[in-house]
């Protein structure tokens, strides 16, 4: 990157900033909005050899905090991405040595491919017409089994620790731990076969501008297409849900294993899974509409006005991460930051902003009145703050409109014309205007009330004002 663009920085010497060139004119809707300046720098992406320094000796990732906001300020570079990444999606937990992780990885292989093995002897089986379909689609019928890398042991986790004799007998005994793990699985096979028929639907359009999914026999489509199956079969409750695919992709994408995309996947879908529920979308979009009320009420009457108060126009881009909405790499990246959770409302960078205005009225209260604040929606996840941050940024054109038509239409206009950059530094102002707005409306309530002035010679710490309402 240009050396103009770079410069030290003055508040914490473990991270680069960049700063770019001000997106937040003197005319943005959500400048006019926040109290204080819009954030205007983000760090650069967290490199590989950045990333390798938060290791201490035995392989341990010391200070996971540091990490989360790392990838959270600047993201991470392409070649750091897939060690991150284990980590980020719970792959690996933070505190494992080199050594914990390569017993974790043998123990992950050798349980996906029990899993595996189980749904297709169940399918095999049953006596549907269509079983050959659903054991191998016709897209995967010319895909060499040799072909999948993840196939063979050959070059898995399982080959390294079998070069030794403790390693076999580990590896004796995990395949028996895998076996029974497998069988103890819920299973529901009528279900695996509707899901197995709309993944074959789904899997062949799935990111086909990318050179890895290119191609009809592309053997990364069977790795693609046994992932969603094997996370289908053993989650009845959730099952497949269309946008899985995507999520999927680009963990395959990244990673480059089937093994290691299908748990960091599961781990993924396991934390968010209601929200491929028809009820759990509903929920998140009330949350959405909750919070852009609380932000700016008179874009959501105007939306209301015009027919589509549910904000079902950003169902996609809650659902995919907006994927759609930014070339596919910046798509990566924001990502990454939202599965950061860095940024969440009982995260320290919340609650410092809480305190600093709770300090603030205080003072200007002259000391006598200390409440304690409502708590903060913690549901009002950053992906919320996100799409409020584009609807008020893009609030002149959304005004514009009406009928839910129009609305559609201009929220499908804004794909791949939003500044990534731009907006997450946005989103941060709204996020933490949020948090100064929680306790700045219960000092609105005090002041509809008065302080009996006490003798103050006579008060101890920590003692209750007396208070009484304004006549």
């Amino acid at each position: 990157m240009a050396s103009f663009l770079t410069r030290a920085s003055s508040f914490d010497g473990s991270f680069e900033v960049v700063d770019f060139p001000d997106p937040c004119d003197n005319h943005s809707p959500i400048r006019r909005l926040v109290s204080g300046d819009i954030p205007n720098s983000r760090t650069a992406p967290l490199s590989k050899a950045d990333f390798k320094r938060f290791f201490d000796e035995d392989g341990r990732l010391v200070d996971d905090h540091k990490l989360r906001k790392a990838v959270f300020k600047g993201g991470v570079q392409a070649d750091a991405r897939p060690e991150v990444w284990r980590f980020l999606f719970r792959l690996y937990p933070f505190t494992s040595t080199k050594r914990e992780r390569e017993l974790l990885q043998a123990e992950s292989y050798l349980k996906y491919q029990a899993l595996k093995q189980r749904w297709k002897d169940e399918l095999k089986h049953c006596n549907d017409s269509d079983i050959d379909e659903l054991l191998c689609s016709r897209y995967a019928k010319h895909v060499q089994l040799n072909e999948c890398k993840e196939l063979s042991e050959c070059n898995s986790p399982v080959s390294v620790l079998e070069r030794t004799s403790e390693g076999k007998m580990q590896i004796t005994c995990m395949k028996i731990q895998a076996q029974v793990y497998a069988g103890r699985q819920e299973f529901d096979l009528e279900e695996l076969k509707t899901s197995i028929r709309v993944i074959d639907k789904d899997v062949p359009r799935t990111d086909k501008e990318l050179q890895y999914f290119r191609g009809d026999d592309n053997p990364n489509m069977l790795l693609l297409r046994d992932a969603l199956i094997t996370f289908a079969a053993f989650h009845p409750k959730v099952g497949y849900a269309q946008g899985m695919n995507d999520i999927l992709s680009r963990l395959l994408l990244v990673l480059d294993s089937e093994v290691d995309s299908y748990w960091c996947f599961t781990r993924f879908i396991e934390e968010i899974q209601i929200e491929f529920i028809a009820e759990g979308m509903i929920k998140k979009l009330v949350l959405l509409k909750q919070l852009l009320k609380k932000l700016h009420p008179g874009l959501l009457d105007h939306i209301t006005l015009c027919g589509v108060d549910d904000l079902a126009f950003c169902h996609r881009w809650l659902i995919l991460g907006f994927k759609r909405e930014f070339p596919y790499q910046e798509g990566l990246m924001l990502f990454e930051i939202l599965s950061s959770h860095h940024m969440e409302l009982n995260s320290l960078e919340a609650e410092t902003q809480r305190r600093m205005q709770r300090r603030k009225h205080f003072e200007l209260e002259g000391g006598l009145v200390r409440i304690d604040d409502e708590p903060p929606e913690l549901e009002f996840t950053f992906d919320l703050f996100v799409a409020v941050a584009i609807m008020i940024d893009h609030s002149n054109k959304l005004f514009c409109c009406n009928d839910a038509a129009s609305v559609f239409e201009c929220i499908n206009k804004l794909s791949m014309c939003i500044n990534l950059n731009d907006i997450l530094c946005k989103s941060e102002a709204l996020f933490f205007s949020y948090c100064r707005k929680s306790v700045y409306e219960c000092f609105q309530v005090m002041g509809q009330v008065r302080t009996v002035t006490p003798n103050r010679h006579k008060l101890k710490k920590g003692a209750i004002v007396e208070m009484k309402t304004i006549k």
